[in-house]
This record gives C-alpha cells, sequence and structure tokens, in this order.
C-alpha cells in the first residue's frame, strides 16, 4: 500500500515535459493573441473615429447653417487651416477646437513627431492633408486637411480630412491607425476613395489598388475597406483579422 500511495505523484522528468509543452504553446500561441488584441482596439479606435466625424459633420451644419463641403468653399486661401479650425471646435471635450501642433510649411515629422508609414512599412514624405495645420485633439487624434473646395470647379465631395486614430503610439502607418475620409456636399462623411491623391471626389474602378502592400506611396483608400471590414485582396476575408499584417 506504501508504495502504491509513492507511485500516485508525478517525477520531476514528467513535470519538467509537461512545463515545456506549455512553455512551447504558449510561445505559438501568445502573440496570435496579442496581435489579434491591438487590432480589435485599432478597429475599435477607427469605427470611434469615423462616428465621431459624421456626428461633428453633422452638428457643424446645424450650427453652422452650412456644410463643412460648404464652409470649405468660402475659404479664400488655398488652406484649409480655418476650416479645420472652425471644425475642431465640435469634438466633445475639446477647448476650443483643440491643439495646434504646427503648420505643414514644416516637415511632417516636425508636425507630428514621427514619419507616417505606408503598409509596406516604408517612411513616406508625402500626405494626402498637408494644406492645413495640423491639430491634437484632446484625446491624442491628430486631424489634418487637404486643399479646401475653393480651389476646385465645383467637386462631387471634399475636403479630405486625414485621421490619426490613436495619436502618436503608433504603429503610425497608412491602413492601420492613419485613414483619409471626405466630406460629402450633402453634409455627411465616408471614406476616401479618390482617383488620385489631388481629387478631392471621384471613385476609383479598383480602391484596392490604393490599399495594397505594394503600393508606393500613401494608401489612402484603406478606410473605405476598413469602415465595411473587407479584405481588398479577397471580399470573403476580413481586413482587420486577415488583411493587416
Amino acid at each position: 500500500m506504501e508504495n502504491y500511495r509513492l507511485r500516485k505523484g508525478f517525477t520531476l522528468a514528467e513535470v519538467l515535459i509537461t512545463l515545456g509543452i506549455i512553455g512551447i504553446v504558449a510561445a505559438m500561441t501568445i502573440p496570435t493573441l496579442i496581435s489579434k488584441y491591438q487590432k480589435k482596439i485599432l478597429h475599435t479606435q477607427f469605427l470611434k473615429a469615423y462616428s465621431d466625424l459624421q456626428n461633428v459633420a453633422k452638428r457643424f451644419q446645424a450650427d453652422e447653417g452650412i456644410t463643412v463641403y460648404e464652409y470649405s468653399q468660402k475659404e479664400s486661401s488655398t488652406l484649409s487651416t480655418n476650416t479645420l479650425k472652425r471644425l475642431m471646435e465640435y469634438f466633445i471635450g475639446v477647448e476650443k477646437g483643440s491643439i495646434t501642433i504646427t503648420n505643414y510649411t514644416n516637415t511632417i515629422e516636425n508636425a507630428l513627431g514621427f514619419i507616417p508609414k505606408n503598409l509596406k512599412g516604408e517612411d513616406i514624405s508625402v500626405s494626402p492633408c498637408d494644406r492645413s495645420i495640423v491639430t491634437e485633439e484632446i484625446g491624442g487624434r491628430f486631424f489634418s486637411m487637404d486643399d479646401p473646395v475653393s480651389v476646385y470647379n465645383n467637386p462631387p465631395n471634399g475636403p479630405k480630412i486625414c485621421v490619426d486614430i490613436n495619436g502618436k503610439k503608433g504603429p503610425n502607418i497608412y491602413g492601420y491607425d492613419w485613414f483619409v475620409f471626405t466630406f460629402t456636399k450633402d453634409g455627411g462623411v465616408k471614406p476616401f476613395i479618390g482617383r488620385v491623391l489631388q481629387n478631392l471626389g471621384l471613385d476609383m474602378e479598383d480602391p484596392a489598388d490604393a490599399c495594397n502592400y505594394d503600393y508606393e506611396s500613401v494608401t489612402y483608400t484603406c478606410a473605405y475597406f476598413a469602415a465595411t471590414n473587407t479584405s481588398p485582396e479577397d471580399p470573403s476575408k476580413d481586413y482587420w483579422n486577415d488583411f493587416l499584417k
């Protein structure tokens, strides 16, 4: 009976083997779980930023009596700074519209404290929204705008607005935490799907052309896929879980 009782316990070798297996499984699964968690956070931040922009545009129209599009038509210069400043006053919790960081006459790195990247992870020296000051909302998000509507001949949408949904935290990559939207004539906001950077609103025949890992410049149509959670590579797959690497 005493010998039987002694045999009921695990040997040291068995314990070490079990711990080793647990460690291997953990090493294989924890990075995946962390990655999914981080993407879920970004997805939530994206949806909030999109919702906030839509709500702000509606409040702007209700108070001003005109849409952001129409307000931008009245901009007398080639910069959208006044439009952005006025718009930012409608973000809840932001006193007098946000914190002005800098003017885009300086470099993007000086304006933001970092250089945004494309989906390939390469630094890019251009921005689809470099015609205004950069403002930082009280929650840490960055906003900037492109050319005002006044410099175009009755474009279908405009102006473009870029938002960094999580501020300096990173990864500071277009398509991950940098996205481009545009204001509509009827007072709404939609993901930007422009034919070229300078165009305020014509839809591309294939927006996936500017939201892929081979695109050299700003992957500026990714908000279109992020909003519907559809992969530009395969419509049957998710944007946030499958497309983002």
